[in-house]
């Protein structure tokens, strides 16, 4: 059994307090980790200013290689990841494959690839007799706090964009699955080891409970914080980062609206509401959670929801025949559950799947249905395999409901209209929308308004986030 360790400038930091990791499905412990409270984080803290001036002035090729690196030295390792993705986080192998690790590995090569002029931002050369210049400058100490369901590659998305704009960094991965970000650190360690680079610019501080995060998020030293999770946890950052007027990017709940106006084609708008059974069972910010069908369409959605709910294979994670997957712990599962029987509570009719295993931290999948938009189960996120389905008898309607959370993450419209989807999507109050489709483009902003968080990453948009905006002038005639 694997037993981890801080890295905290280059080295392991055992603390004497461990807690267990179990698979999902099978329940049984993977790992023991280092359970890590205020002291450690405060040591890996310590490390990252020791190491940021000398990160900062290291040129951005040397930064890209170590990007690079890592990335190369976890690719040789993807079999083995993916493997540890299933048993972490209970995803299914194509989800393990694709979205756990792949992508992971794709967003470090693409940080590694992107040109040093990024960190020069346009200006007009002259102005008012005045040159001048306009450059990012790293914030210093980034705090990067990564969620449970995408572990590794909500970490890269973090750390790259972090790394390559000259700042150092602090991972506190969530504690139900911290083995795939272990991995990437020991990785980057490597990569740092190789360039000569100092061993404080990544560090690793794990933990069971809230502690060393928090103290991520009360150090003065710390400049910025990136935190991936929910709206609960987001909103006391906000709150104590605010003496210390740190720079955030909060990536939170939602609550994503998927609209089936009249005209939709039915078939691709099953495809997209039912994700939230099959795609690692829910646990996903921007997966659909209100189905909101025009009137018109809403009984023969339901039935075809019905059909695919019978359909459904809940079982092992390594299996192909599987569609649905454990959550990630017994917590998330009575979680669920408890949302679940309030909506039976207030009246909703609940439609549940069959033939569940007796093992693993499974919540099977479900339908609700007859529901009102002011429903509990409407408005709180369930982040589990539960569907919830309403009607709209209009545009207005529609938009209305969808607007009526306090989330405002990711929506889609489905329509052949693409004229009128566009002016609803206009009118949906979700950072993102899909029409037609619920995929994304890596390079596009991504993030909330209301209480699904502030910033944006995505793309090279997350630079916003990790620098500020350093502005030189001089008189033109000393040009």
């Amino acid at each position: 059994m694997t037993t981890t360790a801080h890295l905290i400038a280059g080295d392991r930091l055992s603390t004497g307090s461990t807690y267990e990791i179990t698979d999902p499905y099978t329940e049984r412990v993977i790992a023991l980790v280092a359970d890590g409270d205020r002291t450690a984080a405060d040591a890996a803290v310590a490390a990252a200013a020791d190491a940021r001036d000398a990160w900062a002035a290291t040129p951005v090729e040397t930064r890209r290689r170590v990007l690079g690196r890592a990335g190369e030295l976890l690719e040789a390792r993807r079999g083995e990841l993916v493997d540890l993705a299933i048993a972490d986080t209970g995803a299914r192998r194509a989800v393990a494959e694709q979205t756990q690790v792949d992508a992971a590995l794709a967003r470090l090569r693409h940080w590694s690839a992107l040109p040093a002029d990024l960190l020069t931002v346009p200006a007009e050369p002259v102005a008012s007799g005045l040159a001048g210049t306009v450059t990012r400058t790293p914030v210093g100490v980034v705090g990067c706090i990564s969620p449970y369901n995408f572990p590794l590659l909500a970490m890269v998305g973090k750390i790259a964009p972090a790394l390559f704009a000259g700042n150092t960094v602090v991972m506190k991965p969530a504690p139900q699955d911290p083995l795939l970000v272990v991995a990437l650190t020991e990785a980057l360690n490597e990569a740092l080891r190789a360039e000569g680079a100092p061993a404080g610019v990544v560090n690793l501080v794990t933990g069971a409970g809230a502690e060393p995060g928090a103290a991520l998020v009360d150090h003065p030293e710390v400049g910025a914080i990136s935190f991936t999770g929910s709206t609960v946890v987001g909103t006391e950052i906000y709150r104590s980062a605010a003496p210390g007027m740190k720079r955030l990017l909060l990536e939170l709940g939602g609550k994503g609206a998927l609209v089936v106006r009249a005209d939709a084609d039915l078939d691709a708008a099953l495809a997209g509401a039912t994700r939230a059974w099959t795609v690692h069972s829910g646990q996903i910010c921007v997966t659909p959670a209100r189905i909101i069908a025009d009137t018109s369409v809403h009984d023969e959605l339901v039935g075809r929801l019905r059909t695919a709910l019978d359909g459904l294979v809940h079982g092992d994670p390594r299996d192909p025949a599987t569609t649905t997957v454990p959550l990630i712990s017994d917590v998330q599962r009575d979680r669920v559950a408890a949302l679940v029987a309030g909506a039976r509570a207030e009246g909703a009719t609940v439609h549940t799947a069959a033939n569940v295993p007796d093992h693993g931290y499974f919540h099977p999948a479900t339908l609700v249905a007859d529901v009102g938009p002011e429903a509990t189960v409407m408005q709180e996120e369930a982040f589990g395999p539960v569907i919830c389905v309403t009607r709209a008898t209009s545009d207005d309607e529609a938009v209305a409901i969808a607007n009526s959370t306090r989330y405002g993450l990711t929506d889609q419209v489905y329509s052949r209209d693409l004229d009128a989807a566009h002016r609803m999507a206009a009118r949906l109050a979700a950072a993102q929308v899909g029409i037609n489709t619920c995929a994304r483009r890596a390079d596009l902003p991504f993030g909330g308004t209301k209480a699904s968080g502030l910033g944006r990453s995505g793309g090279t948009h997350a630079l916003d986030s990790y620098t500020d905006l350093h502005a030189t002038v001089q008189p033109a005639d000393w040009v």
